[in-house]
Formats: C-alpha cells, sequence, structure tokens
C-alpha cells in the first residue's frame, strides 16, 4: 500500500523585502520557526519554502495537521538577520495553484 504526502501550502506576506532563495535567508527564517515550534513539532511539521512569488510574498508548506503551528510561530518572528521584519498569512490551501491564483486577485485588485 502506498501512501501519499499531504501537505499544506501557506501563502505567506513579509513587512519588507525579503529573498527567500537566498539560502542562508531561508536558513535564518527556519530557525526563527523552529525556535518557536520546539525541534520536534518542528521536525514533524517539516516547513519548506516552496515558492517566491514576488520581493515580498512566498509560499510554505509543511505536512498536513501542522499548518496551525507553523502559522503561529511564523507570527512571532519578528526579525530576520538583524533586520526588523513581521510575516502575516494571507491564505492556507492544499495546493499551490490556488494560492497562485489568489495572489494574481490580489494584484488586479490593486
Amino acid at each position: 500500500m502506498i501512501f501519499r504526502r499531504k501537505l499544506r501550502y501557506v501563502l505567506v506576506e513579509a513587512s519588507g523585502e525579503i529573498d527567500v532563495n537566498d539560502a542562508y535567508t531561508a536558513e535564518k527564517l527556519k530557525r526563527g520557526i523552529q525556535s518557536f515550534m520546539g525541534q520536534l513539532p518542528y521536525f514533524k511539521a517539516n516547513p519548506q519554502i516552496s515558492a517566491q512569488l514576488d520581493g515580498r510574498t512566498f509560499i510554505l508548506s509543511m505536512n498536513r495537521g501542522y499548518d496551525r503551528n507553523v502559522v503561529l510561530a511564523l507570527a512571532f518572528v519578528k526579525s530576520l538577520d538583524g533586520k526588523k521584519i513581521g510575516f502575516y498569512t494571507l491564505k492556507t490551501s492544499g495546493t499551490i495553484k490556488s494560492l497562485k491564483g489568489r495572489k494574481d486577485r490580489r494584484a488586479k485588485k490593486a
């Protein structure tokens, strides 16, 4: 019996510019999340950066069932590499496609 890994995706917007494609910045973000979650819940959640949509918006993936914990820990991250920055969640979904559609709709409104 083959089981598929179920993931949840979170559309996150930062208060300032952030380049999560940079390995150093991505690692600092993961360490910030881990410091609030703890090691065992962080390991079970396994948050990963899936895509960067623009300078302030990116998609974070994690195991299903741990999305609330990751979103809460992400809200507590207030600085990254000595710079003040805040993160807030725009939407949580089971597919990246719906999150990209949400980002496109927000861009058309503005």
